[in-house]
């Protein structure tokens, strides 16, 4: 048969340490013992540290909501990553066509105390071109809570599409608004576009192809760019990404 002991106090034999006297009360659930440094025991409930974590991917508005997530999110570190940008086409020999740029990253600490929701877009990645055409632009990712109260504007912005004639590169799109912007890599330009598109903080751009060669491949990390195409139809950019910590 089970047995038990009741106690009231703990203390280590032949020691000096303070006898810790337990609570007289049961715990609720998730809370956690704790010494108030006198040897008083009582029972305590976390009131900081990480929460939770929530992604947005489908490209397009969402709504934030933070009285649909545990009571008590006082403060988010949110990183938004704008869509990278599809991959040019072209068929002449004499050309440079391009491969799409990657969308720019944000990352920024924001105390939501004040704050009940804030409103998101996820931005989609660009068309890779079927025809003798520049790649399609990505569009921005945003965190925006003014019209709640509160005053952050966070941006990825888009990757640009490759060029369809040239000899420069798709720019990447830049972060602005955080505590860390970080603009995506420019879409390469290669003779018969044997390059790659632009990497993103989320990681890297399609590679440019060639019939005779090999066709171009699909971008793999959220915001990149599309690969280009030499006589063959490019590929598309990446969406882009929004993630929130959050925090008590």
């Amino acid at each position: 048969m089970a047995s038990k002991i009741i106690v009231d106090q703990l203390e280590k034999t032949g020691g000096t340490l303070t006898a810790l006297t337990l609570p007289s009360v049961n715990a609720t659930a998730n809370q956690f013992l704790q010494d108030n440094g006198s040897g008083v025991m009582s029972w305590a409930t976390v009131t900081a540290g990480f929460n939770s974590v929530i992604v947005y991917t489908a490209a397009g508005a969402h709504n934030w909501v933070k009285s649909s997530r545990p009571t008590g999110i006082t403060k988010i570190i949110i990183e938004v990553q704008g869509g990278g940008g599809g991959g040019a086409r072209h068929v002449s020999a004499d050309t440079h066509n391009e491969n799409g740029a990657a969308g720019g990253y944000a990352k920024k600490f924001i105390d939501v105390s004040s704050i009940t929701q804030a409103v998101l877009n996820v931005g989609t990645g660009g068309t890779g071109a079927t025809g003798n055409a520049a790649g399609g632009d990505g569009t921005s990712s945003t965190y925006l809570d003014t019209a709640f109260g509160g005053s952050s504007d966070v941006k990825g912005l888009l990757g640009p599409g490759g060029l369809y004639i040239g000899h420069g590169t798709a720019v990447g799109g830049l972060g602005t608004g955080g505590d860390i912007n970080i603009q995506g890599q420019y879409g390469q330009a290669s003779y018969h576009n044997m390059g790659t598109g632009g990497d993103s903080q989320m990681g890297h751009g399609g590679h440019g192809g060639h019939t005779s060669r090999n066709q171009p491949t699909v971008a793999t990390g959220y915001g990149s760019g599309g690969g280009g195409g030499f006589n063959v139809n490019a590929t598309d950019g990446m969406p882009g990404i929004i993630i929130i910590w959050e925090y008590l």
